[in-house]
């Protein structure tokens, strides 16, 4: 193995690690059942949703099942929920699953303490047509985005540095 090609092969490995892009395989189109802590919803739900919660600091996190940065995303995620959940801190997530079951039995297992949805593309295109995940926005008290989307993991420090002044 080239010096060169082992460069390519650790870039490539680190972007892979970094950031989930697209699903691999194209699962067909279902409309998923919906339970009470997690369900489908259409783009105007997450709006509705979203606007529901202004004087709150939100972190809005698409990610998915079956993405490994994502996955390791999550424990931070809980963590910042139960330390300023009372302050004004709502978490919510957004999976790309293509099914609800998958995401309600992660969602049990992992011990999730913040509501998720699952969305769809026309979310995802409002939103900057999302290309890989994770990819986190905060939002200010006024529901305003602040900066730009972290894509890729992060850990929960990097977060909880960001949304700190917004709860003051």
């Amino acid at each position: 193995m080239t010096t060169r090609t082992a460069s390519l092969l650790a870039l490539a490995t680190f972007i892979t690690l970094s950031a989930c892009g697209p699903k691999p395989e194209a699962a067909p189109a279902t409309t998923p059942k919906t339970t009470a802590e997690i369900k489908t919803l259409k783009k105007a739900d997450v709006d509705a949703y979203l606007a529901g919660l202004k004087g709150k600091v939100v972190i809005v996190d698409f990610w998915a099942t079956w993405c490994p940065p994502c996955r390791q995303e999550i424990p931070g995620f809980i963590e910042l929920q139960k330390t300023y959940g009372d302050k004004g801190l709502v978490v919510v997530g957004l999976s790309l699953d293509d099914a609800v079951e998958p995401v309600k039995e992660f969602y049990a297992k992992n011990g999730m303490n913040y509501p998720v949805f699952v969305v769809g593309e026309d979310t995802t295109k409002t939103w900057g047509n999302i290309e890989a995940i994770p990819t986190t926005f905060i939002l200010d008290k006024t529901g305003q985005k602040v900066g730009e989307p972290h894509v890729g993991f992060a850990p929960k420090e990097e977060f909880e540095n960001k949304i700190k002044p917004l709860l003051k």
